[in-house]
């Protein structure tokens, strides 16, 4: 009796490609769904709407695929549609685009996210090229291309989910017809907009805000100005749950960081570059759970020893200081450039804001702070507060040197969900013992790798170690011996600032790769912990 191929459900595939989409990167996401597409007419019927969810994902495609794109999307008036604005469009194409073709989706009405920029760029492109017909005394322009593409996901893409960039040339009218369309926005990313009359800027702000209500996410990068429609924009939504900004070193944003501090719904904050805020922008976020920051030089401390030195009143440290954060789960906190000045990191403010969470909320610390310039006592206590309030902690980012090594083992001992431990030894001798290696050869290794191979909780899996000078090739072979006899997961080990003498290790790398210790993406990396 012949058997029939398995096959997968239409509900397990959507599921699949769902996850697939959520869990990767854009490009991986592109080239896995482009394989998708080839498989057989379901895959392809079930994978086209992921595929065109965000068609202008890469900025950087080609000029002649931009252009292909365009072409596309005008192809899918020509499918059977009575509406007004298909109607129009078809008129324009048979005399401007008579070849374009009929296609097998109805791709337009896949598009969820949208690139104002891209979508513009696009059309100059296709209008300008040799492929766009263009008649004597024809009133239709490049404005008016644009104008129709944005008429036509108006009217057919039921479920907008982000913008980047509010299409500040369009008809305002056009925001008004689209009400249903804009009033489904989610995210919103707004860039630089200093090409822009900023008078017309802050009008189309103003007038989406009676219109876009339920925002969920804001970026903004290196806005020119404090845009006061931008700020009444963030006033008017109900639930705005993730901010996030990169600040322009020239500008001081009074309007828009007031509302943020005033957005008791915020639940994920980040700020990068020159930050300067008021004292008080923490105090009414109290569901806030995520806080990053990447700063400048100039937001810290100048004074080393001063520990109670009066900050300014914009600087993010004096606003931290004075924060209570109790349903924080994640704090990260990095700078721009390397630290030439390591006193610009107090950790009394970082223990204070620690001490603040309730219920052990804290799953995530990453502060890039040195601790060299500071007082053993500090540096105990600063351990002793995240052993204390971080109990479920499961990312850990923070330096290491042997006198905090008692500490650190409880720390270790205490904390049994860490998962991630970045750690960044302080450039000073660490304690090493002597041993025969039953060859007659005498070897040295170091506490602290001991006792990360002993006494690390069972469910750390990814280890980073940066500046590790100390780590012979040898004291790697027996840290991962003593791994492998403890009968640990698979460890993902990075080395970091140890790429001049990579060779001297990679036959450690390989052995243990080989015999399923080591992940297969471990490896010896740049000079930074950037991206983890």
């Amino acid at each position: 009796m012949p058997f029939s191929k398995p096959k997968l459900s239409k509900d397990c595939l959507w599921q699949t490609f769902e996850i697939i989409t959520n869990t990767f990167n854009s490009k991986e996401i592109q080239t896995t769904l482009f394989s998708c597409l080839l498989v057989n007419r379901q895959w392809c019927e079930l994978s086209a709407p992921f595929l065109w969810k965000n068609p202008f994902v890469n900025p950087n495609l080609h000029n002649k695929n931009k252009k292909l794109l365009c072409k596309i999307i005008l192809s899918c008036s020509l499918l059977k549609d009575n509406t007004t604005i298909k109607k129009q469009i078809k008129k324009i194409l048979v005399n401007s685009l008579p070849k374009l073709k009929i296609p097998l989706f109805d791709y337009v009405s896949y598009i969820r996210c949208f690139n104002s920029t891209e979508i513009e760029m696009m059309a100059h492109l296709l209008f300008t090229s040799e492929e766009w017909i263009h008649h004597k005394d024809d009133y239709y322009d490049v404005h008016s291309l644009i104008s129709d593409l944005w008429k036509f996901f108006i009217y057919h893409c039921s479920s907008p989910i982000s913008f980047k960039n509010i299409p500040f040339k369009l008809d305002t009218n056009l925001f008004i017809i689209g009400k249903t369309f804009f009033s489904r926005l989610t995210e919103l990313e707004c860039d630089n907009s200093e090409k822009y009359d900023q008078e017309l800027v802050t009008t189309i702000y103003k007038n989406i805000s009676n219109i876009c209500r339920n925002i969920q996410k804001i970026n903004v990068d290196r806005f020119d100005m404090d845009n006061e429609g931008l700020a009444y924009l963030i006033s008017n939504q109900k639930s705005l749950k993730e901010f996030n900004m990169v600040m322009n070193e020239k500008i001081i944003y009074t309007n828009i960081v007031k509302e943020i501090s005033q957005t008791i719904s915020l639940t994920h904050l980040s700020f990068k570059g020159e930050v300067r805020l008021p004292k008080e922008i923490f105090d009414s976020l109290i569901h806030l759970k995520s806080l990053s920051l990447k700063l400048n030089h100039e937001c810290g401390i100048r004074h080393h020893k001063e520990e109670n030195e009066v900050l300014s009143p914009a600087s993010i440290l004096c606003a931290l200081s004075e924060a209570s954060l109790p349903n924080l789960e994640s704090f990260y906190l990095k700078y721009n450039n390397d630290i030439s000045v390591p006193w610009l990191q107090p950790l009394h403010i970082f223990q204070n804001l620690i001490s603040t969470t309730r219920n052990n909320s804290l799953r995530k610390i990453d502060i890039d702070s040195k601790f060299s310039i500071y007082p053993d006592s500090y540096i105990h206590s600063y351990i002793q507060t995240i052993t204390t309030f971080c109990p479920l902690i499961e990312f850990l980012g923070i330096c290491y040197k042997d006198t905090i090594y008692e500490d650190f083992e409880q720390l270790l001992l205490s904390c049994d969900r860490l998962k991630i431990l970045k750690l960044e030894f302080i450039k000073e001798p660490l304690i090493q013992i002597e041993y025969d290696d039953g060859e007659g050869n005498r070897r040295k290794y170091t506490k602290i790798m001991e006792l990360l191979a002993d006494q690390s909780p069972d469910s750390l899996y990814k280890l980073y170690l940066k500046n590790p000078l100390f780590i012979t090739k040898y004291n790697l072979w027996d840290f991962l011996d003593i791994w492998k006899n403890n009968e640990r997961i698979t460890l993902h080990l990075e080395l970091i600032g140890m790429i001049e003498v990579k060779e001297d290790y990679d036959e450690v790398f390989e052995n243990f790769v080989r015999k399923g210790i080591l992940s297969k993406y471990s490896a010896i990396k740049g000079k930074s912990f950037d991206n983890i």
